[in-house]
Protein backbone atom coordinates (compact mmCIF):
# COMPACT_ATOMS: atom_id res chain seq x y z
CA UNK A 1 0.00 0.00 0.00
CA UNK A 2 2.75 2.43 0.66
CA UNK A 3 4.38 1.41 -2.32
CA UNK A 4 1.33 2.14 -3.90
CA UNK A 5 0.68 5.43 -2.69
CA UNK A 6 4.02 6.74 -3.25
CA UNK A 7 3.54 5.92 -7.27
CA UNK A 8 1.13 7.90 -7.17
CA UNK A 9 2.94 10.66 -5.92
CA UNK A 10 1.39 10.63 -2.33
CA UNK A 11 3.73 10.52 1.04
CA UNK A 12 1.96 8.42 3.69
CA UNK A 13 2.18 9.79 7.00
CA UNK A 14 2.78 6.88 8.58
CA UNK A 15 3.60 5.78 12.27
CA UNK A 16 3.14 1.63 12.70
CA UNK A 17 2.98 1.10 16.74
CA UNK A 18 6.08 -1.55 17.38
CA UNK A 19 3.83 -3.97 20.00
CA UNK A 20 1.72 -5.25 16.62
CA UNK A 21 1.76 -8.48 15.19
CA UNK A 22 3.53 -9.35 12.12
CA UNK A 23 2.18 -11.80 9.70
CA UNK A 24 5.75 -13.85 9.00
CA UNK A 25 5.84 -16.52 6.04
CA UNK A 26 5.31 -19.26 8.38
CA UNK A 27 1.55 -17.96 8.61
CA UNK A 28 1.18 -17.10 5.13
CA UNK A 29 1.64 -20.78 4.61
CA UNK A 30 0.12 -21.98 7.36
CA UNK A 31 -3.45 -20.55 6.20
CA UNK A 32 -2.89 -22.22 2.56
CA UNK A 33 -2.45 -25.38 4.86
CA UNK A 34 -5.15 -25.08 6.82
CA UNK A 35 -7.90 -23.84 4.22
CA UNK A 36 -6.49 -26.96 2.21
CA UNK A 37 -6.85 -29.23 5.33
CA UNK A 38 -10.77 -28.19 5.25
CA UNK A 39 -11.18 -30.42 2.08
CA UNK A 40 -14.59 -29.25 0.50
CA UNK A 41 -15.48 -27.12 3.39
CA UNK A 42 -13.20 -24.28 3.10
CA UNK A 43 -14.07 -20.64 4.79
CA UNK A 44 -12.73 -18.64 2.16
CA UNK A 45 -10.13 -16.90 3.67
CA UNK A 46 -7.71 -14.47 1.77
CA UNK A 47 -4.69 -16.72 3.09
CA UNK A 48 -2.52 -13.59 3.94
CA UNK A 49 -2.03 -15.35 6.70
CA UNK A 50 -4.07 -13.05 9.08
CA UNK A 51 -5.80 -15.30 11.12
CA UNK A 52 -2.79 -17.90 11.71
CA UNK A 53 -0.82 -14.73 12.85
CA UNK A 54 -3.18 -13.87 15.46
CA UNK A 55 -3.52 -17.27 17.05
CA UNK A 56 0.64 -17.72 17.15
CA UNK A 57 0.35 -14.09 19.01
CA UNK A 58 -1.79 -16.16 21.61
CA UNK A 59 1.06 -18.93 21.50
CA UNK A 60 3.52 -16.21 21.43
CA UNK A 61 5.57 -17.75 18.25
CA UNK A 62 4.54 -14.13 16.11
CA UNK A 63 7.08 -11.70 16.15
CA UNK A 64 6.24 -7.78 17.17
CA UNK A 65 7.18 -5.02 14.62
CA UNK A 66 9.95 -4.08 17.27
CA UNK A 67 11.47 -7.63 17.13
CA UNK A 68 12.34 -7.14 13.64
CA UNK A 69 15.09 -4.87 15.32
CA UNK A 70 15.92 -7.44 17.78
CA UNK A 71 17.83 -10.53 18.52
CA UNK A 72 15.90 -11.86 21.60
CA UNK A 73 12.61 -13.10 19.72
CA UNK A 74 13.14 -16.92 19.77
CA UNK A 75 11.99 -18.20 15.15
CA UNK A 76 13.26 -20.69 16.11
CA UNK A 77 10.13 -22.07 18.22
CA UNK A 78 7.95 -20.44 15.53
CA UNK A 79 9.91 -23.14 12.76
CA UNK A 80 9.65 -26.14 15.21
CA UNK A 81 6.06 -24.98 15.26
CA UNK A 82 5.73 -24.85 11.63
CA UNK A 83 7.24 -28.54 11.09
CA UNK A 84 4.04 -29.72 12.84
CA UNK A 85 2.30 -28.96 9.05
CA UNK A 86 5.03 -31.54 7.98
CA UNK A 87 5.99 -28.87 5.34
CA UNK A 88 9.51 -27.10 5.49
CA UNK A 89 8.59 -23.85 7.23
CA UNK A 90 9.98 -20.93 4.53
CA UNK A 91 13.24 -18.54 4.81
CA UNK A 92 13.08 -15.44 6.62
CA UNK A 93 15.97 -13.98 5.57
CA UNK A 94 14.29 -11.67 3.11
CA UNK A 95 11.32 -10.95 5.02
CA UNK A 96 13.13 -9.93 7.76
CA UNK A 97 15.59 -7.57 5.93
CA UNK A 98 12.28 -6.16 3.92
CA UNK A 99 10.43 -5.65 6.91
CA UNK A 100 13.38 -4.02 8.31
CA UNK A 101 13.56 -1.81 5.74
CA UNK A 102 9.81 -0.74 5.60
CA UNK A 103 9.68 -0.37 9.12
CA UNK A 104 12.79 1.29 10.08
CA UNK A 105 11.85 5.24 10.62
CA UNK A 106 7.84 4.48 11.12
CA UNK A 107 7.67 2.37 14.33
CA UNK A 108 6.73 4.30 17.39
CA UNK A 109 3.77 4.55 19.98
CA UNK A 110 0.68 5.53 18.72
CA UNK A 111 -1.17 5.18 21.96
CA UNK A 112 0.82 8.04 23.29
CA UNK A 113 0.66 10.26 19.77
CA UNK A 114 -3.18 9.37 20.32
CA UNK A 115 -3.32 10.86 23.44
CA UNK A 116 -1.11 14.03 22.71
CA UNK A 117 -3.96 14.80 19.74
CA UNK A 118 -6.40 14.62 22.06
CA UNK A 119 -4.39 17.02 25.11
CA UNK A 120 -4.31 19.23 22.39
CA UNK A 121 -7.83 19.69 21.36
CA UNK A 122 -7.73 17.32 18.40
CA UNK A 123 -10.15 14.34 17.07
CA UNK A 124 -8.64 11.17 15.50
CA UNK A 125 -10.94 8.89 13.58
CA UNK A 126 -10.75 5.34 14.41
CA UNK A 127 -11.78 3.65 10.64
CA UNK A 128 -12.99 -0.35 11.01
CA UNK A 129 -12.05 -2.10 7.82
CA UNK A 130 -14.61 -5.18 8.33
CA UNK A 131 -17.98 -5.68 9.17
CA UNK A 132 -19.48 -7.02 12.87
CA UNK A 133 -20.21 -10.09 11.35
CA UNK A 134 -16.48 -10.86 10.79
CA UNK A 135 -15.96 -10.62 14.52
CA UNK A 136 -13.95 -13.33 15.91
CA UNK A 137 -15.95 -13.51 18.97
CA UNK A 138 -19.52 -11.86 17.57
CA UNK A 139 -19.83 -12.90 14.16
CA UNK A 140 -20.68 -15.89 12.13
CA UNK A 141 -18.19 -18.03 13.21
CA UNK A 142 -16.11 -20.38 12.10
CA UNK A 143 -16.92 -17.72 8.68
CA UNK A 144 -15.17 -14.60 10.36
CA UNK A 145 -11.89 -12.68 10.53
CA UNK A 146 -8.77 -13.53 13.08
CA UNK A 147 -9.77 -10.48 15.39
CA UNK A 148 -12.58 -8.37 17.33
CA UNK A 149 -13.66 -6.04 14.52
CA UNK A 150 -16.51 -4.68 16.48
CA UNK A 151 -15.68 -0.98 17.64
CA UNK A 152 -14.79 -1.02 21.05
CA UNK A 153 -11.99 -2.95 20.17
CA UNK A 154 -10.23 0.04 18.53
CA UNK A 155 -9.63 1.95 21.87
CA UNK A 156 -8.95 -1.78 23.28
CA UNK A 157 -5.99 -2.82 20.55
CA UNK A 158 -4.52 0.70 20.43
CA UNK A 159 -4.47 1.18 24.09
CA UNK A 160 -6.13 4.49 24.49
CA UNK A 161 -9.29 6.14 26.08
CA UNK A 162 -12.78 4.24 25.17
CA UNK A 163 -14.29 7.87 25.16
CA UNK A 164 -15.49 7.85 21.58
CA UNK A 165 -18.51 8.50 19.48
CA UNK A 166 -19.30 5.91 17.21
CA UNK A 167 -20.38 5.82 13.52
CA UNK A 168 -21.88 3.40 11.61
CA UNK A 169 -21.16 2.89 7.74
CA UNK A 170 -23.50 0.46 5.76
CA UNK A 171 -24.39 -0.06 2.02
CA UNK A 172 -28.23 0.21 1.19
CA UNK A 173 -27.36 -3.64 0.21
CA UNK A 174 -25.21 -6.63 2.12
CA UNK A 175 -22.30 -8.08 0.90
CA UNK A 176 -20.07 -10.97 1.71
CA UNK A 177 -16.77 -12.46 0.60
CA UNK A 178 -16.00 -16.34 0.69
CA UNK A 179 -17.94 -18.77 2.21
CA UNK A 180 -20.30 -18.29 4.93
CA UNK A 181 -24.20 -18.06 5.46
CA UNK A 182 -25.77 -15.36 3.70
CA UNK A 183 -29.77 -14.97 4.12
CA UNK A 184 -30.54 -12.42 1.90
CA UNK A 185 -28.23 -13.18 -1.28
CA UNK A 186 -29.69 -12.30 -4.03
CA UNK A 187 -28.57 -14.66 -7.02
CA UNK A 188 -28.89 -14.21 -10.53
CA UNK A 189 -29.08 -11.06 -13.01
CA UNK A 190 -30.00 -8.74 -10.11
CA UNK A 191 -27.47 -9.95 -7.90
CA UNK A 192 -24.42 -9.91 -10.69
CA UNK A 193 -25.94 -6.10 -11.89
CA UNK A 194 -25.38 -4.86 -8.42
CA UNK A 195 -22.11 -6.17 -8.15
CA UNK A 196 -20.60 -4.82 -10.86
CA UNK A 197 -22.59 -1.02 -10.92
CA UNK A 198 -21.02 -1.34 -7.39
CA UNK A 199 -17.48 -2.62 -7.54
CA UNK A 200 -17.87 -5.35 -5.55
CA UNK A 201 -14.77 -7.12 -5.62
CA UNK A 202 -12.90 -8.41 -2.83
CA UNK A 203 -10.33 -5.27 -1.93
CA UNK A 204 -7.68 -7.69 -0.79
CA UNK A 205 -7.81 -9.96 -3.28
CA UNK A 206 -10.47 -9.14 -5.95
CA UNK A 207 -12.86 -12.31 -5.08
CA UNK A 208 -15.90 -10.96 -6.30
CA UNK A 209 -18.02 -10.22 -3.32
CA UNK A 210 -21.80 -11.74 -3.33
CA UNK A 211 -24.70 -9.42 -2.79
CA UNK A 212 -27.88 -9.64 -1.01
CA UNK A 213 -30.79 -6.97 0.01
CA UNK A 214 -30.25 -4.84 3.06
CA UNK A 215 -30.97 -7.57 6.50
CA UNK A 216 -32.45 -5.32 9.19
CA UNK A 217 -32.47 -8.30 11.96
CA UNK A 218 -28.26 -8.12 11.52
CA UNK A 219 -27.87 -4.71 11.60
CA UNK A 220 -29.75 -3.57 14.83
CA UNK A 221 -27.11 -6.72 16.12
CA UNK A 222 -24.27 -4.47 14.58
CA UNK A 223 -25.68 -1.42 16.26
CA UNK A 224 -26.26 -2.93 19.21
CA UNK A 225 -22.96 -4.06 19.47
CA UNK A 226 -21.07 -1.58 18.28
CA UNK A 227 -22.97 1.38 20.10
CA UNK A 228 -23.84 3.02 16.74
CA UNK A 229 -25.73 6.03 17.42
CA UNK A 230 -25.53 8.00 14.15
CA UNK A 231 -25.39 6.30 10.65
CA UNK A 232 -23.61 6.77 7.44
CA UNK A 233 -25.58 4.96 4.52
CA UNK A 234 -23.44 4.47 1.32
CA UNK A 235 -24.15 3.23 -2.17
CA UNK A 236 -26.96 4.51 -3.22
CA UNK A 237 -26.81 5.17 -6.54
CA UNK A 238 -26.23 1.58 -6.56
CA UNK A 239 -29.85 0.92 -6.41
CA UNK A 240 -30.47 3.47 -8.81
CA UNK A 241 -30.25 0.89 -11.34
CA UNK A 242 -32.52 -1.88 -9.62
CA UNK A 243 -36.17 -1.68 -10.15
CA UNK A 244 -37.25 -3.62 -6.60
CA UNK A 245 -35.98 -3.04 -3.50
CA UNK A 246 -36.17 -5.32 -0.16
CA UNK A 247 -35.67 -5.64 3.72
CA UNK A 248 -35.64 -8.37 5.43
CA UNK A 249 -37.42 -7.55 8.55
CA UNK A 250 -37.15 -11.23 10.22
CA UNK A 251 -36.24 -14.74 9.20
CA UNK A 252 -38.47 -17.94 9.28
CA UNK A 253 -37.11 -21.13 11.10
CA UNK A 254 -39.23 -23.88 11.69
CA UNK A 255 -42.36 -22.43 11.11
CA UNK A 256 -41.86 -19.41 13.25
CA UNK A 257 -40.22 -15.77 12.82
CA UNK A 258 -36.77 -14.95 14.80
CA UNK A 259 -35.97 -10.99 14.38
CA UNK A 260 -33.40 -11.55 17.16
CA UNK A 261 -29.92 -12.20 15.32
CA UNK A 262 -28.58 -13.54 18.50
CA UNK A 263 -31.43 -16.69 18.86
CA UNK A 264 -30.87 -17.23 15.32
CA UNK A 265 -27.47 -17.18 15.16
CA UNK A 266 -27.05 -20.99 16.10
CA UNK A 267 -29.18 -21.86 13.21
CA UNK A 268 -28.41 -18.87 10.67
CA UNK A 269 -27.38 -21.37 7.62
CA UNK A 270 -31.21 -22.43 8.09
CA UNK A 271 -32.96 -19.00 8.05
CA UNK A 272 -34.82 -17.83 5.51
CA UNK A 273 -35.64 -14.35 5.11
CA UNK A 274 -38.64 -12.14 5.92
CA UNK A 275 -38.94 -9.56 3.23
CA UNK A 276 -41.12 -5.66 3.32
CA UNK A 277 -41.05 -4.71 0.25
CA UNK A 278 -40.20 -0.29 -0.23
CA UNK A 279 -40.36 1.77 -3.17
CA UNK A 280 -37.42 0.80 -4.95
CA UNK A 281 -34.64 3.67 -5.62
CA UNK A 282 -34.58 3.27 -9.02
CA UNK A 283 -33.80 6.50 -10.99
CA UNK A 284 -33.86 7.97 -7.38
CA UNK A 285 -31.42 10.37 -8.04
CA UNK A 286 -30.07 13.06 -5.36
CA UNK A 287 -31.07 17.05 -7.33
CA UNK A 288 -29.32 19.72 -6.05
CA UNK A 289 -28.30 18.31 -3.14
CA UNK A 290 -31.70 17.09 -2.41
CA UNK A 291 -32.83 13.30 -1.67
CA UNK A 292 -36.19 12.08 -3.56
CA UNK A 293 -38.83 10.82 -1.50
CA UNK A 294 -37.92 7.37 -2.08
CA UNK A 295 -34.44 7.82 -0.27
CA UNK A 296 -36.20 9.60 2.24
CA UNK A 297 -38.80 6.65 2.80
CA UNK A 298 -35.85 4.00 2.98
CA UNK A 299 -33.71 6.15 5.57
CA UNK A 300 -36.68 6.61 7.84
CA UNK A 301 -37.46 2.97 7.78
CA UNK A 302 -33.52 2.70 9.13
CA UNK A 303 -34.07 5.24 11.23
CA UNK A 304 -37.32 3.31 12.87
CA UNK A 305 -35.73 -0.12 12.88
CA UNK A 306 -32.21 0.43 14.10
CA UNK A 307 -33.03 3.75 16.75
CA UNK A 308 -30.11 5.50 15.43
CA UNK A 309 -29.86 8.85 13.15
CA UNK A 310 -28.91 8.65 9.39
CA UNK A 311 -26.17 11.90 9.40
CA UNK A 312 -24.58 10.79 5.84
CA UNK A 313 -25.83 9.89 2.66
CA UNK A 314 -23.88 8.77 -0.15
CA UNK A 315 -24.33 9.07 -3.75
CA UNK A 316 -20.89 7.56 -4.86
CA UNK A 317 -17.00 8.38 -4.53
CA UNK A 318 -16.85 12.04 -4.80
CA UNK A 319 -16.96 13.90 -1.69
CA UNK A 320 -19.57 16.17 -3.71
CA UNK A 321 -21.78 12.94 -3.91
CA UNK A 322 -22.40 13.18 0.53
CA UNK A 323 -25.30 15.29 1.78
CA UNK A 324 -25.03 15.68 5.51
CA UNK A 325 -28.89 15.55 7.15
Amino acid sequence: ELALLEGRGTHADLRVDGRCTLVTPFEKVMDVAIEEMRGARPLGTTRRGVGPAYAMRALRLAPRAIDVFSNNFDFNSARTFHRFLREPPPSLRDWLRLSRKVLKEKLGDVASRVAELNEDGKAVIFEGSQGTLLDVFYGTYPYVTGAPTIANYAAAGLGVSTDTDVLGVLKCYTTRVGAGPFPTEIRGRLGEKIREVGSEYGATTGRPRRVGWLDLVALKYAVRLNGVKEIAVSKVDVLEHAKELKVCIAYRLDGREIDDFYEALPFIEDVKPVYRELKPLFHAEMIDGHLSSAVESFIELLEDQLKARVTLVSYGEERSRTIER
